[in-house]
């Protein structure tokens, strides 16, 4: 199992104690502005939804800066009660095939909380009735469990994305050595500056770098370049990137300083 697929189960685990804790609740879900991660009951729609249209409860907590209670809480007694009904028609982009779910909606609370960065997670709950403190309190408590969570999901997915960035490079470290030895032979450089001159055309041309290193090994050799360990890291070149590296080959054999970004004369 992926550090996604783990993430998400425990999302949807620590999602499901809301929906056990919080009074009248029909839904929870929990997001970055923008994009909803994990939801459960009517917010694994009611949240995409919302961030696809930037309309409604969610990207206006975000652009508050705040905890967004709909309908606002009841007022003390004497004051005229202006929050008494959740009207959706407030947010119109939202796509009508929604009603069903809104039908049944009638409270919201939608907390940006923090996770030790500049972006905020938002923490949503759908109820069937009018927020009250009992139900607050329950968002106050929970809603540091699911930061926190989201938080440490969205770094483990991302160390693991690294980490298979590596795992691939390293698959492909003989090819990638091939190469330098080929431009350090064509250049009559170091296996440093080879490896600057195969980068920098990578980055010039937006290839990835074992993929032109594998282009330019058949490119040189005329034959299939040397493949990994395991054959489902196996890079089978575009025609594009082929293309590439017949016209980096070219520029390194008849102008390879210039290539390097050396002067001609140094």
């Amino acid at each position: 199992m992926s550090a996604r697929d783990f993430g998400d189960e425990l999302l949807r685990r620590l999602l499901q104690v809301v929906l056990e804790s919080v009074p009248g609740a029909l839904g929870a879900g929990v997001g970055l502005p923008g994009r909803a991660v994990a939801g459960l009951g009517v917010a694994a729609r009611l949240d995409p939804a919302q961030w696809a249209a930037d309309a409604g409860p969610l990207p206006d907590a975000v652009a508050g800066a705040g905890v967004t209670v709909l309908p606002a809480l009841p007022t003390p007694q004497g004051e005229p009660d202006t929050g008494a009904t959740l009207d959706w028609a407030a947010w119109p982009a939202l796509p009508p095939e929604l009603g069903p779910e809104l039908s049944g909606v009638r409270g919201v609370v939608a907390t940006p909380g923090e996770w030790g960065g500049d972006t905020p997670v938002i923490f949503s709950v759908y109820l069937d009735r009018r927020p009250d403190a009992a139900v607050l309190e329950q968002v106050d408590r929970l809603e540091p469990m699911l930061a926190q969570a989201l938080a440490v999901v969205e770094y483990c997915a991302g160390e693991e994305l690294r980490a298979q960035q590596m795992l691939e490079m390293v698959q492909y470290r003989r090819v990638i050595e091939q190469a330098k030895g080929m431009i350090m032979t064509v250049l009559g450089q170091d296996a440093g500056t080879a490896f600057n001159a195969l980068a920098r055309a990578s980055q010039h041309f937006n290839v990835r770098l074992r993929s032109l290193a594998v282009a330019l090994v058949e490119q040189v050799g005329s034959a299939p370049a040397e493949g990994p360990d395991d054959p489902e890291q196996a890079v089978e070149p575009s025609d594009a990137d082929r293309r590439i590296a017949a016209q980096v080959w070219a520029a390194l054999r008849t102008d390879g300083k210039r290539a390097i970004g050396q002067p001609a004369g140094g």
